[in-house]
């Protein structure tokens, strides 16, 4: 069965509170006869995470529409991780280039009014294989250098950083957990503000209801697609 990829736009994200994590898989702890206690891992962790959604008028008409095109739990939800901890979209390309997407050179946009979605990025400066849990990038953009605790993505693969070490020439290697699901080439592109594959654990998950001031506040909890 082909799944619909239903992408939502960062418009929408007006999310608090903001929960991204791993969640491990792990199996309840068991004491052994010796006093030391056994912890199991599943071999597929993933992340997840839980947004807040407040939707006025035209983003309850929006949302719905994503809803109702995901068809439940059919669909898959390609997410920006909206992270500003970790990484300020709004506070690096602004507020109109976020809302409407970056213009054409010579400052027009689509037809719709929207121009190219506003991402950052930095490069791979080397190949990294899957289960790696280091990879190099290089930037020359001092606001796009990664740092500890930034949640960032290749392939819609997302990755949390746990070490950056500044390589001094422009390079960066990043320590990363979960470590490396996909491949990476050298001058593949690694997303500064993470976008994921999440799915929804039952059909009614976000629906978006409204009250009498055209005001919907819904909640909807993800888990990440893994068989891709």
């Amino acid at each position: 069965m082909n799944r619909p990829t239903i992408t939502i736009p960062f418009s929408l994200l007006k999310a608090t509170p903001i929960e991204w994590d791993i969640d491990w898989r792990g199996q309840p702890p068991s004491d052994r006869t010796d006093g030391s206690t056994q912890v199991v891992f599943n071999a597929f962790p993933r992340w997840v995470g839980s947004l807040d959604l407040r939707l006025t008028r035209d983003f309850v008409r929006h949302w719905r529409a994503l809803h109702w095109a995901a068809q439940g739990r059919v669909g898959i939800y390609q997410i920006p991780m909206f992270d500003p901890v970790g990484f300020d979209q709004v506070g690096y390309f602004g507020k109109s280039y976020v809302r409407s997407g970056v213009p054409f050179s010579s400052g027009q946009r689509f037809s719709s009014g929207y121009g190219f979605a506003a991402n950052a990025t930095v490069e791979a400066s080397a190949p990294a294989s899957i289960g790696a849990s280091e990879i190099t990038v290089k930037t020359t953009d001092a606001d796009l250098v990664p740092r500890v605790g930034q949640i960032m993505n290749a392939n819609d693969w997302p990755m949390g950083i746990t070490s950056v070490t500044d390589n001094g020439d422009d390079t960066y290697t990043l320590g990363i957990q979960m470590p490396l699901r996909a491949a990476i080439s050298s001058g593949d592109l690694v997303r500064c503000m993470a976008r994921g594959l999440f799915e929804v654990a039952n059909d009614r998950e976000g629906s978006p209801v409204y009250d009498i001031r055209k005001l919907s506040e819904t909640s909807i909890t993800f888990r990440e697609v893994l068989s891709r």
